[in-house]
């Protein structure tokens, strides 16, 4: 029991140094409000402030993160796309895609100024896509679909079950988690405007399940 208390300590502490590394801008000195649901910054941000005041000697190497490929979907919108093949594109990029654990998502079916948008702020297309990508490793972890994804002409919502290895040197712990994305679309072209992640547990209840992966 000491021994697993002392490797989630540790772990909490290399993501306080890592935090500065991510894509995503966390604010460090905003209070959550009491919620059922948890996002993944939400995470990282409570595994930093856990570590608040723990001292490392030097700051460890981030590990090397694969090109990011260009799009050519940018400026190529499926401008009203159906719900049929809109569930399609979405159904690809959970299950073959493995987009929640890479940012690898079809931009084609987003507005380039839709939002992305946990607990604690709302990041951007190009923010999001990065952010996520440096903050999980993607070939060790595997996100799966739950149940179908629903389309209706204002929004898809899907169910996951996943286990994300964060790319926290040395350590690189993975946590199982379940939850829910509401993705929301504009009434006249169809795409998607906006993006919202909710797990079922509570940041405390993640962290029960961390199993690390030292040396990798």
């Amino acid at each position: 029991m000491r021994v697993l208390t002392i490797c989630t300590f540790t772990a909490t502490a290399v993501l306080a140094l890592l935090q500065p590394a991510l894509t995503f801008q966390i604010d460090p000195t905003p209070t959550i409000s009491p919620s059922a649901t948890t996002s993944r910054s939400d995470f990282v941000r409570t595994s930093a402030a856990m570590a608040a005041g723990f001292l490392l000697a030097g700051t460890p190497a981030i590990v090397p993160l694969p090109a990011v490929a260009s799009d050519a979907s940018i400026n190529d919108k499926l401008v009203g796309i159906s719900d049929a093949k809109l569930k399609e594109m979405v159904t690809f990029d959970v299950v073959e895609n493995q987009f929640l654990s890479n940012g690898k998502l079809t931009r084609s079916i987003y507005d380039e100024t839709a939002t992305f948008t946990d607990e604690i702020d709302t990041y951007g297309l190009d923010q999001w896509m990065k952010g996520t990508q440096k903050l999980f490793v993607a070939e060790n972890s595997n996100v799966k679909l739950v149940g179908d994804v629903d389309v209706t002409n204002t929004e898809v919502t899907f169910r996951f079950d996943e286990d994300l290895q964060f790319r926290i040197p040395l350590l690189f712990p993975t946590v199982s988690l379940t939850g829910k994305v509401v993705l929301k679309r504009d009434s006249d072209t169809g795409l998607i405007t906006s993006y919202q992640e909710f797990w079922d547990q509570s940041v405390s209840d993640v962290l029960k399940t961390a199993k690390f992966n030292f040396g990798l």
